[in-house]
């Protein structure tokens, strides 16, 4: 090769490194992201889930505080603060140029406003974690201090970083807030357009504070179907996918040369519900007996093919520092028959399935999902077993909204439950802080407030009341403990498993994606710059969904079948350092070919051997 030709070369391999460079750090037009679910009209009273509903309530408003990919919160809206050595007293100070999406100014009479207004219109998720707030004093526009009845060890984390700043001009207009329309907030993104069913359209918001977001818009259409959803990923019609890929399918997408796959730990808990109102289940030993004929491994190996984590009988996940370790627990068939026996229940007809323990005849139904592949397999696995141990039970499939409307009607417990047992699920927010189990398991449904099983415990009632009080760490963890082991001995509920979160994505378009534990790359910090941190210890890497922990804990099988996928993720996470040791490489090759040209240009210009 001539001189001409060799330079020509060089140029071309920097200009398409810096190209690679280029899109790598590139703002999209549009992106396109399907969504698993009409999620309303997308203000904090109207959202449907809390994955993907919130996230997406989240990129419209934002909160004071905002958790990181760790899920550690970080000041967002906050410019500077500063607890009292009591922990009682917080002294905010906002960011001077945060303004509403219409360009009014937001105020620290606007964060007043939110807290009022969420304790005057009670919406649980937010209204509940403010309650702890004795007062809040607004100093000026930028400042105000807010005063708790007692210490709250995860009051940055909720309600801070969890409760969405409303407008003060637009919601004391508000007197239905369950149906309201208007999602003007002080996002990243402002809502244009939604048909409902059918897609939302969210705009950038140029003037936001923390800078221009990702791209000029977001098209999410809403596709039920996973299936589907999945297929318009491969065939390019969406960019990304809000869903986890199913396990069946990871491999098929990890050898896709034009996606990226990135997997890790979700906090998400798959639950077989029980409703400890309705008789039989209202019994402790009839409860016990379906936790023994479930086989949760299995379900892990065959369900999901390895990918989670088998649920604790305690519900808290294992990576938890608040995790009761000491519980334990193995399915055991035989174990089961002779708790139903002991109890009373007894087969006296001899076909094969108890009556109840006055004669009264069992069948039993569980609800699932009818649009969910994995827990409709799930739902008929677990029955089969029960009907193996002598309780009659079918799978009723039937779609979310009908189920909700039985199990957790107008998503308030207070209104009753009308199942028997359903396959649910509880996304990341549950499992990260262990207070939570009050909400899960509290009798009294103004603090229990995801209680729809009706479980109703004194004993753990009791334990609730001191937890709030407590503020000392190693007391506070003993009252984890102690409520963790009621559960696994009542078993209202059977927590199966915490299915790891598999995202897909095309990198030619968007590569900016941000895995946050638990949730997945449908995030805030997606599109956003945010602070980030160090992985606390113990917080490890989580397995699950959801958005449910962890590949240290999987088996040695299950790290084979992530092999690909780790290496996938490697490379997509390591992008920038393969184009700088690409550029090294050029400099290199350039200095050896002009140190040669200035010698005696006798030597080989075939520099084919270097595939930079």
């Amino acid at each position: 090769m001539g001189k001409k030709f060799v330079s020509l070369l060089i140029f071309l391999l920097v200009f398409n490194l810096f190209s690679g460079f280029a899109t790598a750090e590139q703002h999209p037009k549009t992106l396109r992201i399907a969504i698993n679910s009409d999620e309303s009209t997308l203000t904090p009273y109207t959202y449907q889930t809390g994955y993907p509903g919130l996230e997406l309530v989240h990129l419209l408003y934002d909160t004071l505080f905002q958790l990181d990919e760790n899920n550690i919160p970080q000041p967002w809206m906050v410019e500077d603060y500063s607890v009292s050595e009591d922990g009682l007293t917080y002294d905010f100070t906002l960011f001077k140029d945060i303004t509403w999406q219409d360009g009014k100014p937001l105020t620290a009479n606007d964060v007043k406003f939110t807290v009022d207004y969420f304790i005057q219109h009670p919406k649980s998720r937010f209204t509940v974690p403010l309650q702890t707030i004795k007062s809040l004093e607004v100093k000026d526009e930028l400042n105000f201090s807010i005063t708790l009845n007692q210490p709250e060890p995860n009051f940055m984390i909720q309600p801070l970083a969890d409760v969405p700043i409303l407008p003060q001009h637009i919601w004391s207009e508000i007197t239905n807030p369950d149906e309201a329309t208007n999602a003007l907030g002080s996002g990243p993104y402002k809502l244009v357009e939604y048909k409902a069913d059918q897609y939302y359209k969210f705009e950038a918001n140029e003037n936001y504070f923390k800078g221009q977001p990702a791209s000029e818009e977001l098209i999410l259409p809403i596709v039920s179907d996973t299936t589907a959803m999945f297929t318009a990923l491969k065939a390019g019609e969406v960019d990304s996918a809000s869903s986890s890929l199913t396990p069946e399918i990871v491999g098929e997408f990890e050898s896709n040369p034009n996606l990226t796959v990135e997997s890790g730990p979700g906090f998400s808990t798959t639950l077989f519900q029980i409703n400890a109102e309705r008789y039989p289940m209202s019994e402790k030993e009839f409860r016990q007996a379906i936790a023994y004929a479930i086989d949760t491994q299995y379900l892990v190996d065959t369900v999901i093919l390895g990918y989670g984590q088998v649920g604790s009988p305690g519900f808290i996940h294992p990576s938890s520092p608040f995790y009761n370790s000491d519980l334990s627990f193995k399915p055991d068939k035989e174990k089961a028959k002779q708790l139903l026996a002991e109890a009373g229940f007894k087969d006296s007809d001899g076909d094969g399935f108890i009556e109840g323990q006055n004669g009264e005849a069992i069948d039993l139904s569980i609800l699932v999902q009818s649009e969910n592949p994995l827990r409709i397999r799930t739902a008929e696995i677990i029955s089969g077993w029960l009907n193996d141990v002598g309780i009659k039970v079918t799978a009723k499939s039937l779609d979310s909204d009908t189920i909700i409307s039985l199990v957790w009607p107008e998503y308030d417990v207070s209104k009753g439950r009308d199942f028997d047992f359903t396959m649910f699920g509880w996304s990341s927010t549950v499992q990260l802080f262990p207070d939570r189990l009050i909400d899960l398991f509290y009798s009294d449904p103004s603090l229990g407030t995801i209680n729809i099983g009706g479980y109703n415990n004194s004993e753990f009632d009791k334990l609730g009341d001191v937890l709030k009080s407590t503020v000392n760490e190693d007391e506070r963890k003993n009252i984890f403990y102690e409520m963790q082991t009621l559960v696994a001995e009542d078993f209202p509920i059977v927590t199966l498993y915490y299915q790891e979160i598999v995202n897909a994505y095309n990198p030619s378009v968007y590569d900016g994606y941000v895995f946050q534990s638990g949730k997945g790359i449908l995030n805030k910090l997606s599109f956003v710059s945010g602070q980030k941190s160090e992985p606390q210890e113990n917080q490890g890497e989580k397995d699950g969904t959801d958005t449910d922990v962890n590949k240290n804990d999987t088996d040695s099988k299950k790290e084979n079948n992530n092999s690909n996928s780790d290496s996938s993720n490697s490379s997509s996470n390591n992008s920038s350092l393969f184009i700088l040791l690409g550029l090294i490489l050029v400099v290199v090759i350039v200095f050896m070919f002009f140190r040669k040209s200035t010698k005696k240009n006798t030597g080989n210009d075939d520099f084919d051997e270097f595939n930079v």
